[in-house]
């Protein structure tokens, strides 16, 4: 609800009409009740709620024949973001409301944004009504998910772009999302995208053989590339401890994000490459030991095998176990995360997941023969000869498959490219499937 600022616009043909406005700001629930008393909207219901304990008991009084319009401006925040700000009021996470299984659901795939969160909340409180519909200012990532939820349910699906650095002073795809939902009406199959308000449909998105495309036209160009068996692109190394164990060269030796020097052996350390410098093509400029080959924790042997860096380890134990992320509870203290057998394959595909274009690149072991690595914002794809790993980045970097990714990948997204859509584009060489009792490490 905010400070009132629809109730204040609305047209004289909805003053009439039943509001029933909330808002967890005291201080906006008084301003938005000023603004109803000043736009001539008497008995509204205004008050001081928590969006995410809406529920269909709050609705009851309303008459369920009658259409109703669910209208509002949510704050266009990330759960992250919010518990960074120290916020309270966060629903409590649902792998039914995020579809998120296993690991996912504790990584960063289980952040969310608030808003849609709070729809959701409102889309199930209104599930009981014959037409109802929904028109609110979110940005277009969060649209489309709510879009893809209620194809095959709403008769209507719509998102039009605004300006918001102009409007709201972010620099973010937004805009707004309208749908109907009507239980005497056939439901829409796609949904119809325009780049201003008012403005002409660019393009449409929907399912295709059960399968979400950003852009039925261009799909339809180049749909051939649509893997038959979805490819099994891996995330790279989740750590969260930049400072410790990202080491970079200095004189003869190592620093750390401390600016401390580091002693530890190395054939521990293998390149590894982030989002930039795959998206740059750039050398990576930083190193990161290696002492784990799978998810049961780091090498039995590490005392004996790398004694130096266990002792580095040890003697930054407390920044270990400061992480915050829930991934780590009950773990190894040392824990790594993305670490399998194709870690250590010899000739990788890898990609950035977050900027708007995505560059395949390859890479292959260093001069010392360790295997490269990408940290958790990348994805990659095991090899293990050269001329296969060429191949594929070739495939992926050709104009065909770049204009398929692009038909599928919302490009509005934080991580425009994940597994999800890397994994739907066929490629011309399997990747490498390695059974953990092969494992070896690479010195």
């Amino acid at each position: 609800m905010g400070l009132g600022s629809f109730l204040a616009a609305a047209p004289e043909a909805a003053r009439a009409a039943p509001w029933i406005c909330f808002d967890i700001h005291a201080d906006y629930v008084e301003t938005a009740r000023n603004a109803a008393k000043l736009a001539g909207i008497n008995g509204a219901q205004i008050e001081q709620k928590d969006a995410f304990t809406l529920s269909p008991a709050d609705l009851t009084h309303l008459n369920p024949a009658a259409p109703v319009l669910a209208i509002g401006n949510p704050p266009w925040v990330t759960s992250a973001a919010q518990a960074h700000a120290g916020r309270a009021n966060l629903p409590v996470k649902s792998n039914g409301d995020f579809a998120l299984r296993g690991l996912d659901a504790l990584t960063g795939q289980a952040n969310f944004d608030i808003a849609e969160a709070i729809l959701l909340r409102i889309i199930a409180a209104l599930d009981g009504f014959a037409d109802w519909r929904l028109a609110f200012l979110v940005k277009r990532s969060v649209a489309m998910k709510l879009a893809r939820r209620l194809l095959g349910r709403a008769e209507v699906l719509s998102f039009s772009s605004i300006d918001a650095f102009q409007h709201f002073g972010a620099s973010v795809d937004a805009g707004l999302f309208y749908a109907r939902v009507s239980t005497s009406a056939a439901p829409a199959i796609d949904i119809a995208i325009a780049d201003e308000l008012g403005g002409p449909i660019v393009r449409r998105a929907g399912l295709r053989d059960t399968r979400f495309v950003e852009d039925l036209d261009a799909y339809s160009r180049v749909a051939a590339l649509e893997a038959a068996r979805l490819v099994a692109w891996r995330q790279g190394i989740k750590h969260d401890l930049a400072k410790v164990l990202e080491l970079r060269a200095e004189g003869d030796g190592w620093k750390n994000g401390f600016g401390e020097m580091v002693d530890v052996e190395e054939d521990a350390l293998a390149p590894l490459y982030k989002s930039s410098d795959l998206a740059h093509g750039r050398p990576s400029g930083r190193m990161l030991p290696l002492y784990q080959t799978d998810l049961t924790g780091p090498v039995p042997d590490l005392d004996d095998r790398w004694p130096r860096l266990a002792a580095y380890l040890r003697a930054h134990e407390a920044a270990f176990a400061s992480r915050r992320s829930r991934i780590y509870c009950g773990k190894h203290p040392f824990m790594l995360f993305g670490v399998g057998p194709y870690v250590l394959a010899p000739w990788k595909v890898a990609v950035s997941g977050l900027y708007k274009t995505p560059a395949f690149r390859v890479l292959g072991p260093d001069d010392l023969g360790r295997p490269a690595l990408v940290d958790d914002t990348c994805y990659l794809l095991p090899f293990d000869t050269e001329y296969a790993a060429k191949t594929v980045a070739d495939h992926l970097n050709g104009e065909s498959a770049q204009q398929f990714i692009a038909s599928i990948a919302d490009g509005s997204a934080k991580r425009p490219f994940t597994k999800a859509v890397l994994s739907r584009v066929a490629v011309p060489c399997p990747p490498l499937e390695t059974a953990p009792g092969q494992l070896v490490l690479v010195t």
